[in-house]
């Protein structure tokens, strides 16, 4: 409870910094075009690496949390690499709102496949194969939604493409 409740408040402070403040203003435009915002004065580079210390806060802040429930070792983070790539295209690049959204819809795709596609070829198919098979589905289940998003969407789930 306390990881979604952390979750859900950096969710919703970064929803604040990006969409009601100058700074966010700045990342948002900085993001668009770097050369007009260099061209108005502001230090770009300094920017840059003010959002590259908040994503490093952030970080720190995940292995901060997770420490307690997955084992603490060098490269933890490997684990949910591929997965939080996945959550980037299909809510699409740059959107925070699509990602938001994104994980939601990961989540609950992955745990329902985990849950429910072993038990279901339990039935279908005789034997140890039946795990094996549902195992294996379940685990692709990601990159099949990441496939039929790209399909659709191509830009990702909030990103329009026209």
């Amino acid at each position: 409870m306390a990881i979604i409740g952390v979750g859900l408040l950096v969710a919703f402070g970064l929803y604040v910094i990006i969409h009601k403040t100058r700074l966010g203003m700045l990342v948002r435009a900085g993001a668009t075009n770097r050369e007009m915002v260099r061209a108005l004065g502001v230090d770009i580079r300094l920017l840059y690496t003010a959002v590259f210390g908040l994503g490093a806060l952030l970080a720190g802040l995940a292995g901060f949390m997770a420490g307690p429930v997955l084992a603490v070792q060098v490269g933890m983070g490997e684990q949910i690499l591929i997965t939080t790539f996945v959550v980037v295209v299909v809510g699409g690049v740059g959107s925070i709102r699509g990602a938001f959204f994104a994980s939601l819809l990961i989540g609950v795709v992955d745990t329902l496949m985990q849950a429910y596609l072993p038990g279901l070829f339990r039935q279908i198919v005789i034997g140890p194969d039946a795990d094996a098979l549902g195992a294996g589905l379940s685990s692709m289940g990601i990159y099949v939604l990441m496939a039929i998003v790209l399909l659709i969407r191509p830009g990702g789930l909030f990103i329009a493409h026209g």
